[in-house]
């Protein structure tokens, strides 16, 4: 037994290590947006197209990455997309143009799209299901790591190597954690000769075939997933848009800052995120909280939060930004287990990959539209110098903040989460 626990968690710090760069590369546009608005003469629509380049992929490839992982195993997808990634971040870095730099970010994008699904059926076969949320929580933390590490971590690395060396070294990294994945990744305890640790409710049928289609017409026929994934859709395209692409150019417009300032003060988000996942999912999992009432609680924070940013713009109101950043972090670090369990409950494990699999896929889409759609809402205003924009072009974009997570909350509320019965066997 104490050999099985020790593979397991060998296996948790592999998909904990491979989602910490999933998470640096989403949001690192932000630390380097000027640099690109410089190197490409891009103007906030080219830079939004770069950015959301990583979404569109990430966010196509779910379904496809959810189906592998119910029907080849997570092991082989997370080894090969994740070098996938690396091949991606060397050509974002090499890029002599804007059109490669999009073609680096999409294949980024492609590649680790294939980590957190693969990464959540491992969980639903290696632990318990009442350690699912918990587990899920500790991904925010790594996420909030990888968010940390591409505010300030990130910006002194740009500095000292460039935004190009960043990112070749970055490749070649993820090169070899691509073929140490392969290595120790296993798809479930009995591939290593232990017993399963759950499984589904015994009346199942294990070697029942489903087709992509019967999948997909199950999973779409559920109204609950449908709501759960138009919450996701606007709030990450919220969240994931500000935080990653125009958080730092708003921190230096609107409040005077240079990009140093800027990204200690970004860390304040992805330091939310990393303790909001892990305590709400510790919370849920320990006194058996509703997952629909805490998530309603957490976007029910959220419109208030947008709603001060938007009339905060004194230097001196940057004592109030901070703590904001923070709460907004702590909301999107809990929405992510919360979410994820809500959904695993509506379908068997058989379904699961497909199922988280295009959830995943409407909050990436999110961010993907969103991204340069916000950057056409700032290239229609008249901006300051070539990449810098005034108050009223952000305030504008933190209006559409604040309704996105109002109307995610709307969808949240008509949920009404119904759940499959599963079984544990220990």
């Amino acid at each position: 037994m104490k050999d099985f626990r020790l593979y397991r968690w060998a296996i948790f710090s592999i998909i904990c290590i491979l989602y910490f760069f999933v998470c640096l590369h989403r949001l690192s546009p932000t630390v380097i947006a000027r640099d690109l608005a410089l190197s490409f003469h891009a103007d906030a629509v080219t830079l939004g197209i770069i950015a959301s380049a990583y979404f569109y992929l990430y966010a196509a490839m779910q379904p496809v990455v959810g189906y592998l992982s119910d029907t080849t195993g997570p092991r082989k997808v997370m080894s090969l997309m994740f070098f996938i990634s690396a091949a991606g971040s060397v050509i974002f870095g090499l890029a002599p143009n804007a059109t490669m730099a999009i073609l680096g970010r999409a294949l980024i994008g492609a590649g680790l799209a294939g980590i957190f699904i693969p990464a959540l059926k491992l969980f639903s076969r290696w632990y318990r299901p009442n350690q699912f949320t918990s587990l899920t929580g500790v991904m925010s933390t790594v996420n909030g790591l990888g968010g940390l590490s591409a505010a300030m971590p990130l910006t002194y690395l740009v500095v000292f190597l460039g935004w190009r060396g960043s990112f070749v070294v970055i490749g070649l990294l993820s090169s070899a954690l691509a073929v140490l994945t392969w290595i120790i990744v296993r798809d479930t305890p009995e591939d290593r000769g232990w017993p399963a640790v759950a499984v589904e409710d015994v009346t199942a049928k294990p070697d029942e075939k489903i087709s992509l289609l019967q999948r997909f017409t199950t999973v779409f026929g559920n109204l609950d997933f449908c709501l759960i994934s138009l919450a996701s859709f606007l709030f990450w395209g919220g969240a994931v848009t500000f935080q990653g692409l125009w958080a730092v150019p708003y921190l230096m417009d609107v409040f005077g800052l240079d990009k140093v300032w800027a990204g200690w003060i970004l860390m304040a988000w992805p330091l939310g995120f990393a303790v909001g996942g892990p305590f709400l999912g510790f919370l849920t999992d320990r006194f058996d909280l509703n997952h629909k009432k805490t998530l309603l609680w957490s976007l029910g924070l959220g419109v208030p939060a947008w709603l001060l940013m938007i009339v905060l713009h004194e230097r001196e109101h940057l004592v109030i930004v901070v703590p904001l950043f923070f709460l907004l972090g702590m909301i999107a670090g809990g929405m992510n287990p919360l979410t994820f369990t809500i959904v695993r409950d509506l379908f068997p494990f058989r379904l699961m990959g497909t199922a988280t699999g295009l959830m995943n896929t409407a909050g990436f889409f999110g961010s993907a539209v969103y991204m340069p759609f916000t950057g056409f809402l700032l290239k229609g205003t008249a901006s300051i110098q070539p990449g810098s924009y005034g108050l009223e072009a952000y305030r504008m974009l933190l209006i559409v903040f604040l309704l996105s997570y109002a109307i995610a909350f709307v969808a949240t509320v008509l949920l009404v989460n119904r759940k499959v019965s599963r079984t544990s066997l220990t």
